[in-house]
């Protein structure tokens, strides 16, 4: 059991959140290469843009929002960021290995 549900809808959340990201992704690329922009701006602006998203959402979904509890929100989703980088790069070598070898299969450089 998961937070006091069953796997079946742990499974469900997270397909759910796949497909929710796959979607943003494919909106962004789209963008960043409509508009030419480098992944350095990319990233920065899209960790900002998801900062304000978590703090306006801290802020709307309790009833006294306060200064102490949006700094440990934030706390939590600096912990968070920290466990995606880390099982990233966990995965660092299957990552290359499958992203080169869909450039080469698009015909592009690695």
């Amino acid at each position: 059991m998961v937070n006091g549900g069953d796997d079946t809808e742990h499974e469900s959340w997270d397909d759910e959140q796949e497909a929710h990201a796959e979607a943003l992704r494919e909106l962004v690329l789209d963008y960043l290469d409509n508009n030419d922009i480098d992944e350095g701006t990319a990233v920065f602006g899209l960790l900002e843009i998801a900062l304000s998203i978590h703090m306006t959402g801290y802020v709307t979904s309790v009833e006294k929002p306060s200064t102490g509890g949006l700094t440990m929100a934030l706390d939590r989703l600096g912990k968070d960021i920290a466990d995606l980088v880390r099982e990233a790069k966990k995965g660092a070598a299957t990552f290359i290995e499958e992203t080169k070898a869909a450039m080469e299969a698009d015909g592009d450089e690695p």
